[in-house]
């Protein structure tokens, strides 16, 4: 299913964990170089200036392509008056291009995110859904037609989230599944506004333990950053739905609830708990599991908590309150630090050891490794012609 190398994937991984070890002296350099040789990587990786460098010039001969064929196309439209035939026949021909071209590159030069790829594969998704969006805009009106347009538009997610392992087409995939069931619940009629907070919830949990589940799989390995990643959207996705502000606000765009000034939603205390308690609690359970992901995200949501109570209660001047709001956080920062010092039941401010800061500490070491661990390549260099330092061609005499 994955297109990319996956006797690739495996020897990244397998290096990357050696360059933690590394970093921690439980391989000597002679172990480091040894793993070096037998895991090769064989592939274009560059940093992430020449990655978006790489990027932003494939779009632009992507666009300099479409244009070109336009121009050779100008007398067709001329004689014909279908602009929007010509824009799905263009489209399927420019993303069907893209996907192929893809794929060969992919397995022709073992290419695997260099930027390049990652401009193919958005730019084929985007021709496609284009089509997509020609197709189906005229036969329905805007709700329908965008419900259908993400129904159509997730089995190509789907399938690309699966075979890329990309991150951003993972993210585009889960925000279709949610505008899916969102329209799908709006569609029940006046009770909808009782069950959707509820409804987004219950999903998100279910979402929750399937992803827990398969990333405790090891035949999952290289799908790890994608799970990651939905992980991370139905923990924020489920604290979203019952945050205050959005429950308020969304009842007066979508459900047309009419509040006087001063008075509350329907349930407000129950938002409101909910509000203060779910980052404090993802904070928890963060730190009681050292997952790190959900250390993150709930110290994000506090940030939104505590911005979501400002907008409703105000303690007096903004300057004020982000003045003394900074102090705190900085205090408790500093506290925390000065704890975290030295290790607290597992947690601990020092370096993570299952982290990639192996470049941090041993650039120099793994310089040396690599010079121990890769053979010289031999080439045929052909005719050479002998002698001569200035274009002699073979003669014998300098110039």
């Amino acid at each position: 299913m994955i297109a990319y190398n996956k006797i690739l994937l495996s020897n990244m991984l397998i290096i990357k964990k050696a360059k933690q070890w590394f970093s921690r002296d439980l391989i000597d350099g002679s172990q480091m170089a040894t793993v070096l040789t037998k895991y090769p990587i064989e592939y274009f990786k560059p940093n992430i200036f020449i990655k978006i460098g790489l990027f932003i010039f494939t779009l632009f001969l992507i666009s300099a392509a479409l244009g070109l064929f336009s121009l050779l196309c100008v007398g067709i439209l001329m004689h014909n008056d279908s602009i929007q035939g010509y824009s799905i026949v263009v489209s399927v021909l420019f993303g069907s291009a893209c996907i192929f071209f893809l794929e060969k590159f992919i397995k022709w030069r073992n290419w695997y995110s260099n930027g390049i790829d990652d401009a193919l594969l958005y730019s084929g998704l985007s021709f496609i859904f284009s089509a997509i969006a020609f197709i189906i805009s005229d036969d329905m009106d805007d709700e329908n037609g965008f419900l259908a347009m993400c129904i159509v538009y997730l089995p190509f997610l789907m399938f690309a989230a699966a075979r890329y392992i990309d991150r951003v087409v993972t993210i585009a995939m889960m925000i279709c599944m949610y505008c899916i069931f969102f329209l799908m619940v709006m569609k029940i009629g006046n009770a909808a506004k009782f069950i959707m907070p509820f409804a987004f919830m219950a999903l998100s949990t279910s979402f929750y333990f399937i992803v827990k589940k398969q990333m405790a799989l090891s035949s999952r390995t290289h799908y790890n950053g994608c799970l990651k990643v939905i992980k991370a959207i139905v923990l924020i996705v489920f604290y979203i739905s019952g945050n205050y502000y959005v429950i308020r606000e969304s009842s007066i765009e979508f459900f047309r609830l009419d509040l006087s000034e001063g008075q509350d939603i329907p349930l407000a205390l129950i938002f409101y708990a909910f509000t203060a308690l779910v980052p404090l609690a993802y904070l928890y359970v963060g730190l009681k599991t050292k997952d790190k992901l959900m250390v993150w995200v709930a110290l994000l949501l506090i940030a939104v908590a505590v911005l979501t109570f400002k907008y409703y209660f105000s303690l007096g001047h903004p300057e004020v309150t982000l003045t003394i709001a900074g102090i705190i956080m900085i205090a408790i920062a500093y506290a925390s630090i000065k704890y975290l010092v030295t290790d607290k039941k597992g947690i601990t401010f020092k370096d993570d050891p299952n982290e990639d800061n192996f470049l941090k500490t041993n650039a120099e070491a793994l310089v040396i490794a690599q010079s121990f661990g890769t053979t010289a390549q031999t080439t045929d260099a052909g005719v050479e012609m002998g002698g001569g330092e200035f274009g002699g061609g073979g003669s014998g005499n300098k110039f």
